[in-house]
């Protein structure tokens, strides 16, 4: 019975899936598409860093924040611009957390980085 209803299921959406795709995308529920949203890809380089680190991105980052791995904030950059280096030879080598903040004050992304 339970197989007999999965293949049921299986062939609705898979004879959906064929009609939209041909169809340029038939909405039977009635619901809206969302808009495709393009992000802009944060590059921390270099990872390792040794004395700097620098991101490219545009210009709605505000500031950096970097945390230790046990979630202690170590190091706030402010006043952020595309692709200048910033100072982490006072950090100790290890592993860290870059936090990117975007000028609404909403974290854009955070990503590792090592230090060396």
């Amino acid at each position: 019975m339970k197989q007999t209803l999965l293949l049921v299921f299986f062939v609705f959406f898979t004879a959906i899936s064929a009609t939209q795709s041909k169809s340029g995308g038939i909405n039977i529920w009635g619901l809206q598409p969302n808009p495709i949203v393009t992000q802009v890809k944060i590059t921390i380089y270099p990872n390792p860093a040794t004395n700097f680190i620098s991101i490219n991105t545009d210009d709605q980052v505000k500031q950096i924040n970097i945390f230790n791995l046990i979630g202690h904030k170590v190091k706030t950059i402010s006043n952020v611009v595309r692709n200048q280096q910033y100072d982490i030879t006072d950090l100790p080598n290890g592993m860290y957390l870059v936090q990117i903040v975007d000028t609404n004050n909403k974290i854009i992304t955070t990503q590792r980085i090592s230090k060396r």
